[in-house]
Protein backbone atom coordinates (compact mmCIF):
# COMPACT_ATOMS: atom_id res chain seq x y z
CA UNK A 1 0.00 0.00 0.00
CA UNK A 2 1.13 3.51 -0.73
CA UNK A 3 2.31 5.44 2.06
CA UNK A 4 0.16 8.53 2.27
CA UNK A 5 1.94 12.04 2.69
CA UNK A 6 1.06 14.03 6.02
CA UNK A 7 1.16 17.61 4.02
CA UNK A 8 0.72 19.38 7.65
CA UNK A 9 4.05 17.18 8.27
CA UNK A 10 6.11 18.59 4.90
CA UNK A 11 5.17 21.88 5.52
CA UNK A 12 6.86 21.41 8.98
CA UNK A 13 9.95 19.72 7.66
CA UNK A 14 10.31 22.33 4.57
CA UNK A 15 10.38 25.08 7.34
CA UNK A 16 12.80 23.31 9.97
CA UNK A 17 14.90 22.86 6.48
CA UNK A 18 14.81 25.80 5.71
CA UNK A 19 15.96 27.47 8.91
CA UNK A 20 18.70 24.31 9.50
CA UNK A 21 20.10 26.35 5.70
CA UNK A 22 19.63 29.79 6.73
CA UNK A 23 22.43 28.84 9.79
CA UNK A 24 24.54 26.41 7.63
CA UNK A 25 24.30 27.48 4.43
CA UNK A 26 22.91 25.55 0.88
CA UNK A 27 26.24 24.88 -0.65
CA UNK A 28 27.24 23.04 3.20
CA UNK A 29 24.17 21.13 3.31
CA UNK A 30 22.89 17.92 1.96
CA UNK A 31 20.03 15.79 2.20
CA UNK A 32 21.80 13.68 4.44
CA UNK A 33 23.12 16.43 6.37
CA UNK A 34 19.47 17.62 6.44
CA UNK A 35 18.02 14.51 7.85
CA UNK A 36 20.83 14.05 10.38
CA UNK A 37 19.63 18.11 11.45
CA UNK A 38 16.26 17.44 11.17
CA UNK A 39 16.33 13.84 13.47
CA UNK A 40 14.32 12.02 10.99
CA UNK A 41 15.94 9.37 8.54
CA UNK A 42 17.03 9.81 4.90
CA UNK A 43 14.61 7.73 3.59
CA UNK A 44 12.03 9.92 5.27
CA UNK A 45 13.33 13.35 4.00
CA UNK A 46 13.19 11.85 0.53
CA UNK A 47 9.54 10.31 0.51
CA UNK A 48 8.69 14.40 1.39
CA UNK A 49 11.54 15.85 -0.88
CA UNK A 50 12.57 14.38 -3.78
CA UNK A 51 15.95 16.44 -3.44
CA UNK A 52 16.13 20.22 -3.10
CA UNK A 53 13.77 21.03 -5.77
CA UNK A 54 10.92 19.65 -4.18
CA UNK A 55 12.31 21.16 -1.11
CA UNK A 56 12.30 24.38 -2.78
CA UNK A 57 8.43 23.67 -4.32
CA UNK A 58 7.79 22.98 -0.72
CA UNK A 59 9.09 26.44 0.47
CA UNK A 60 7.55 28.36 -1.95
CA UNK A 61 4.09 26.77 -1.36
CA UNK A 62 4.63 27.25 2.64
CA UNK A 63 4.98 30.97 1.54
CA UNK A 64 2.13 31.73 -0.57
CA UNK A 65 -0.19 30.41 1.71
CA UNK A 66 1.35 32.65 4.49
CA UNK A 67 1.08 35.38 2.30
CA UNK A 68 -2.74 34.91 1.19
CA UNK A 69 -3.44 34.62 4.53
CA UNK A 70 -2.39 37.62 5.52
CA UNK A 71 -3.09 39.85 2.68
CA UNK A 72 -6.90 38.73 2.71
CA UNK A 73 -7.22 38.98 6.39
CA UNK A 74 -6.40 42.60 5.39
CA UNK A 75 -8.31 42.99 2.52
CA UNK A 76 -11.59 41.28 3.37
CA UNK A 77 -13.44 43.55 5.55
CA UNK A 78 -12.12 46.50 2.63
CA UNK A 79 -15.45 47.71 1.46
CA UNK A 80 -14.36 50.28 -1.10
CA UNK A 81 -11.95 48.24 -4.15
CA UNK A 82 -9.55 51.13 -4.71
CA UNK A 83 -9.01 50.87 -0.82
CA UNK A 84 -8.59 47.29 -1.02
CA UNK A 85 -5.74 47.80 -3.66
CA UNK A 86 -4.16 49.90 -1.35
CA UNK A 87 -4.53 47.62 1.59
CA UNK A 88 -3.42 45.00 -0.38
CA UNK A 89 -0.29 47.30 -0.85
CA UNK A 90 0.10 47.51 2.54
CA UNK A 91 -0.09 44.35 3.75
CA UNK A 92 2.53 43.15 0.97
CA UNK A 93 4.92 45.67 1.86
CA UNK A 94 4.58 44.64 6.38
CA UNK A 95 4.73 41.08 4.66
CA UNK A 96 8.08 41.15 3.32
CA UNK A 97 9.41 43.35 5.67
CA UNK A 98 12.87 41.41 7.36
CA UNK A 99 12.07 38.38 5.18
CA UNK A 100 15.39 39.71 2.76
CA UNK A 101 17.26 36.45 3.81
CA UNK A 102 14.78 33.82 3.71
CA UNK A 103 14.15 35.50 -0.31
CA UNK A 104 17.97 35.16 -0.63
CA UNK A 105 17.95 31.82 0.70
CA UNK A 106 14.91 30.54 -1.46
CA UNK A 107 16.89 32.02 -4.67
CA UNK A 108 20.30 29.99 -3.94
CA UNK A 109 18.03 27.03 -3.29
CA UNK A 110 16.42 27.64 -6.81
CA UNK A 111 20.13 27.99 -8.16
CA UNK A 112 21.24 24.85 -5.61
CA UNK A 113 18.26 22.49 -7.00
CA UNK A 114 17.24 21.80 -11.17
CA UNK A 115 13.78 23.62 -10.90
CA UNK A 116 12.55 24.98 -14.00
CA UNK A 117 12.01 28.45 -13.77
CA UNK A 118 8.81 28.21 -15.98
CA UNK A 119 7.33 25.58 -13.82
CA UNK A 120 7.91 27.57 -10.68
CA UNK A 121 6.26 30.38 -12.92
CA UNK A 122 2.98 28.88 -13.54
CA UNK A 123 2.54 27.54 -9.62
CA UNK A 124 2.92 31.23 -8.89
CA UNK A 125 0.69 32.69 -11.45
CA UNK A 126 -1.57 29.48 -10.24
CA UNK A 127 -1.70 30.89 -6.71
CA UNK A 128 -1.48 34.08 -7.25
CA UNK A 129 -4.44 34.69 -10.39
CA UNK A 130 -7.61 33.69 -8.43
CA UNK A 131 -6.74 37.26 -6.50
CA UNK A 132 -5.93 38.90 -9.05
CA UNK A 133 -9.04 37.70 -10.90
CA UNK A 134 -11.28 39.26 -7.82
CA UNK A 135 -9.57 42.22 -7.63
CA UNK A 136 -9.85 42.84 -11.24
CA UNK A 137 -13.83 42.12 -10.74
CA UNK A 138 -14.40 44.36 -7.80
CA UNK A 139 -12.90 47.31 -9.55
CA UNK A 140 -15.11 46.89 -12.44
CA UNK A 141 -17.93 46.68 -9.99
CA UNK A 142 -17.27 49.82 -7.96
CA UNK A 143 -16.94 51.51 -11.73
CA UNK A 144 -20.51 50.57 -12.41
CA UNK A 145 -21.60 51.28 -9.43
CA UNK A 146 -19.94 55.03 -9.55
CA UNK A 147 -17.86 54.95 -6.82
CA UNK A 148 -15.14 54.27 -9.08
CA UNK A 149 -13.06 56.70 -11.55
CA UNK A 150 -13.21 54.77 -14.76
CA UNK A 151 -10.00 53.51 -15.50
CA UNK A 152 -8.91 49.88 -17.05
CA UNK A 153 -9.23 48.02 -14.06
CA UNK A 154 -6.67 44.88 -15.73
CA UNK A 155 -4.04 47.42 -15.78
CA UNK A 156 -4.66 49.39 -12.72
CA UNK A 157 -4.12 46.08 -10.69
CA UNK A 158 -1.35 44.88 -12.70
CA UNK A 159 0.25 48.33 -12.18
CA UNK A 160 -0.09 47.70 -8.58
CA UNK A 161 1.08 44.01 -8.47
CA UNK A 162 3.93 44.82 -10.55
CA UNK A 163 5.23 47.50 -8.13
CA UNK A 164 4.74 45.16 -5.18
CA UNK A 165 6.81 42.75 -7.34
CA UNK A 166 10.03 46.09 -7.62
CA UNK A 167 9.44 46.37 -3.78
CA UNK A 168 10.86 43.16 -2.69
CA UNK A 169 13.35 43.39 -5.45
CA UNK A 170 14.33 46.37 -3.80
CA UNK A 171 14.28 45.25 -0.16
CA UNK A 172 16.34 42.82 -1.32
CA UNK A 173 19.27 44.52 -3.53
CA UNK A 174 18.40 47.63 -1.24
CA UNK A 175 17.33 46.67 1.97
CA UNK A 176 15.35 49.68 1.64
CA UNK A 177 11.57 49.71 2.64
CA UNK A 178 8.77 49.71 0.19
CA UNK A 179 6.18 51.87 1.83
CA UNK A 180 7.34 55.02 0.42
CA UNK A 181 6.66 53.57 -2.81
CA UNK A 182 3.71 52.47 -1.82
CA UNK A 183 2.01 55.75 -0.51
CA UNK A 184 3.28 57.55 -3.60
CA UNK A 185 1.40 54.74 -5.33
CA UNK A 186 -1.74 55.19 -3.81
CA UNK A 187 -1.28 59.33 -3.67
CA UNK A 188 -0.45 59.73 -7.55
CA UNK A 189 -2.56 56.58 -8.58
CA UNK A 190 -5.09 54.55 -6.51
CA UNK A 191 -6.79 57.90 -4.57
CA UNK A 192 -7.45 59.61 -7.71
CA UNK A 193 -10.01 56.90 -8.34
CA UNK A 194 -11.50 57.35 -5.36
CA UNK A 195 -15.43 58.73 -6.58
CA UNK A 196 -17.03 57.74 -3.28
CA UNK A 197 -17.35 55.91 -0.37
CA UNK A 198 -20.11 53.27 0.38
CA UNK A 199 -21.26 54.52 3.81
CA UNK A 200 -21.08 52.36 7.18
CA UNK A 201 -22.62 49.26 7.46
CA UNK A 202 -25.59 49.15 10.00
CA UNK A 203 -24.78 47.43 12.91
CA UNK A 204 -27.93 45.02 13.74
CA UNK A 205 -30.15 45.69 16.81
CA UNK A 206 -29.38 43.29 19.60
Amino acid sequence: MARTVDTQRRTELARQALEVMRARGIGRTTMSELAQALGVKRPTLYFYFRDLTGLLHAALADVYRDYFAHVQARVRDVEHPVEALGELARATVEFNRGRRDLVVLLFQLWAAGDADPLELLDRARAVGDPMRVELVSRLRAGIERKVVARCDPERVVDLVLTVLDGTLVQEVTRGASGAPVVDELWDRVLAPLVLERPPPKRRARA
